[in-house]
């Protein structure tokens, strides 16, 4: 296995990413909505050919704001499968579905062979190696994990893209936050180690070119090209000359301590999916980011995905 890269250690405070300390990749699980957006599969990508992680499974995330079940989740595995396929990691990385609904309130989860990986995973680290498993769509399977065995707690670290965070101050999300806010308030009630990107005032930040896209990717067959078909196929990308990358950018804070500034807060109550009630005084501490080097981001990823295709 290759050694992990040494990182930067910004803020004695920031948990989550390797220090110089650790000899070994990071274990890791990507939780993805990824047929619901193109940014999705180039985070996932990212995180595979990176060599500061190892992905221990790809797990698939529904985005139906529903508690009744649904195909969203069916539409992620797909498209996972793909992603794996045409990367020849099928039969290495493990991939099962994750919860085809949300939870119907913060104490109830929604069991799934998704978050019976993270438990297993999670058990399977020592001291000192926890678990990294991050969300970039709706956090259910996450949530649902901690609930059916709340022994995991002390064994893993959660991070997750959505709501916001602006001036000090927490706001409600756009999109993964309001699918599934039962789960959101599980963990933000919960003593996990949680890690935060806001996706309304920070993630938006990253954004990829169309013509950068083309020039590293295009015709270089296998995951490169299903990159850019998805780009082109997609409908709220076709023809779009940029895109926000916002699942790009916590892979990459995560990744690249210096290109992301965090602070430790006081985690918010959330009241619904609308109603933040700010709490900076809580005992109950999470990380989140509240700035991002987006253009320091862009040049280490295609250096990543150049690297890899080499």
């Amino acid at each position: 296995m290759v050694r992990c890269r040494v990182l930067a250690i910004i803020s004695s405070l920031w948990f989550a990413v390797p220090s110089t300390l650790g000899d070994e990749p990071r274990r890791v699980i990507i939780d993805a909505d990824t047929a619901n957006e193109i940014d999705d599969l180039y985070a996932i990508v990212r995180a595979l050919v990176a060599p500061e992680f190892e992905v221990e499974g790809l797990t698939s995330a529904h985005w139906s704001r529903s508690t009744e079940p649904n195909d969203t989740v069916h539409q992620s595995q797909a498209i996972n499968e793909q992603i794996l396929g045409r990367m020849g990691l099928l039969d290495s990385v493990p991939h099962p579905v994750g919860a085809d609904r949300s939870m119907p309130d913060s104490e109830t989860p929604v069991d799934s062979p998704a978050a019976r990986l993270i438990i297993a995973r999670a058990h399977a680290g020592g001291p000192g190696d926890k678990l990294l498993v991050v969300a970039l769509g709706a956090c259910t399977n996450l949530a649902s994990a901690l609930l059916l065995d709340p022994s995991i707690e002390e064994k893993v670290v959660f991070a997750f893209i959505d709501g916001d965070y602006k001036d000090g101050k927490w706001g409600p999300g756009i999109f993964n936050w309001k699918n599934d806010i039962h789960a959101v308030r599980a963990i933000f009630e919960s003593g996990v180690e949680y890690v935060h990107m806001p996706a309304r005032s920070v993630s938006v930040e990253m954004e990829l070119a169309k013509n950068e896209v083309d020039e590293h990717l295009k015709g270089r067959g296998g995951v490169w090209d299903l990159l850019v078909e998805r780009w082109e196929t997609y409908p709220r990308t076709a023809g779009r000359e940029k895109k926000t990358m916002w699942d790009i950018a916590l892979v990459e804070a995560l990744l690249r301590p210096d290109l992301a500034t965090p602070v430790v807060v006081g985690a918010p109550i959330i009241h619904d999916a609308e109603t933040v009630e700010q709490h900076p005084e809580n005992p109950r501490r999470v990380t989140v980011f509240q700035a991002i080097d987006a253009e320091g981001m862009r040049r280490d990823f295609w250096e990543a995905i150049e690297a890899a295709i080499r």
